[in-house]
């Protein structure tokens, strides 16, 4: 968070994402739909809700990798 505000990168996890151009396949699908989605494994044993949950998860993963070789401790970064 800190090293995104050193670059003028604010707002959420999603809107920084925006900013860098870094995608996402899941769409439709934040915070939100997670606590639901999580609310609904857990009461129905939804197991095609816990596969998105998951899938959305793993997104934030890989997207957070990508996100850190973009901004750096520096100050710098690169917008690829």
């Amino acid at each position: 968070m800190y090293d995104c505000w050193r670059n003028n990168l604010y707002g959420g996890f999603k809107a920084v994402e925006q900013q860098l151009g870094i995608s996402r396949q899941l769409q439709g699908v934040d915070g939100l739909a997670a606590i639901w989605l999580w609310w609904k494994y857990q009461n129905y044993g939804d197991q095609d809700a816990l596969s998105l949950l998951l899938e959305y998860n793993k997104e934030d993963v890989v997207n957070l990798k990508a996100l850190r070789e973009r901004v750096d401790g520096t100050g710098r970064f690169s917008r690829k």
